[in-house]
C-alpha cells in the first residue's frame, strides 16, 4: 500500500533530488510538492477510466433544473464527479444509449432516470491513497515529477526523460488496470456500419474486448 511520502519519495528520485524524511522537511522540493500534488493527482485520475476509481448511481430528475431545449428531464452530476465514464437508461449499462445531451454542467433525457457512471473524487483524498493500484501511484510519482521539474531543476534533458517516462507509466498502468475488467463489447464502426447500412451503427452490437479502454470502434481506422 501506498503513502503520500512514498510517492513523494519517488518523485524525488525521477528529480535525481535527496530524499525526504517527512511530508513537513524544511526543503524546497517539499513546498513544490505541496502546491503541485492536488494539480498532479486531479490530472491522473482524469487521464484513464481506472477501475478502483469508477462509480455507478442512479440519477433521479432535477425539477429545480430546466431540461435542455428538446428534453424533459435534468439531472444533477453527483458532488465526487470527475469524468462520466457511461451513460444509460438501464443500470446494468447493457444497451446502447444516446438519447441525452450534456450540456451546461447538467445532464438532460427523456426518461425519469439515468445511470451514471463515472470517475470519482472519492479516492482521491490522502486519507485514501492506500486505496491506489501500485501501477497507478508510480504513474502519479512521475507525473509530480514532470509537473515540478521545471521549478525543481534547471535542466531540459531530465524532463524529457521523465515524459518519456511518463507516457511509459501511463500506459503500464491502463493496461495492468484493465485486465482486472469484465469483458466489454466493442461497437460496429463506421466504416463497417455504413458498409451493412446501419447509418451510425446504433442497434448493432459487435465482438466482445477483454479489458482496455476503447477509444475507437471496430472497423474504424
Amino acid at each position: 500500500m501506498a503513502t503520500k511520502l512514498q510517492i513523494w519519495k519517488q518523485a524525488l528520485v525521477h528529480l535525481e533530488k535527496a530524499t525526504i524524511s517527512t511530508l513537513t522537511d524544511d526543503v524546497e522540493a517539499v513546498n513544490v510538492f505541496t502546491n503541485a500534488w492536488a494539480g498532479s493527482v486531479e490530472e491522473a485520475f482524469n487521464s484513464g477510466d481506472w477501475n478502483f476509481a469508477k462509480a455507478s448511481v442512479a440519477l433521479s430528475a432535477n425539477d429545480a433544473l430546466t431540461p435542455s431545449i428538446g428534453w424533459n428531464y435534468a439531472f444533477s452530476y453527483p458532488g465526487t464527479w470527475l469524468r462520466t465514464v457511461a451513460i444509460n437508461d438501464r443500470a446494468d449499462f447493457s444497451t446502447r444509449f444516446y438519447d441525452y445531451a450534456d450540456e451546461g454542467g447538467q445532464l438532460s433525457a427523456n426518461t425519469p432516470t439515468l445511470y451514471l457512471r463515472y470517475i470519482s473524487s472519492t479516492n482521491m483524498v490522502d486519507a485514501n491513497i492506500s486505496t491506489w493500484p501500485t501501477m497507478f501511484w508510480r504513474y502519479v510519482a512521475l507525473l509530480l515529477a514532470y509537473d515540478t521539474c521545471g521549478k525543481l531543476t534547471s535542466g531540459d534533458t531530465l524532463e524529457e526523460k521523465i515524459r518519456r517516462r511518463l507516457e511509459i507509466a501511463r500506459n503500464k498502468a491502463k493496461s495492468i488496470d484493465a485486465r482486472n475488467e469484465n469483458n466489454k463489447v466493442l461497437g460496429t464502426g463506421s466504416w463497417l456500419a455504413a458498409r451493412h447500412g446501419t447509418g451510425t451503427g446504433r442497434g448493432r452490437n459487435g465482438g466482445t474486448l477483454v479489458g482496455g479502454e476503447i477509444t475507437f470502434s471496430e472497423g474504424d481506422v
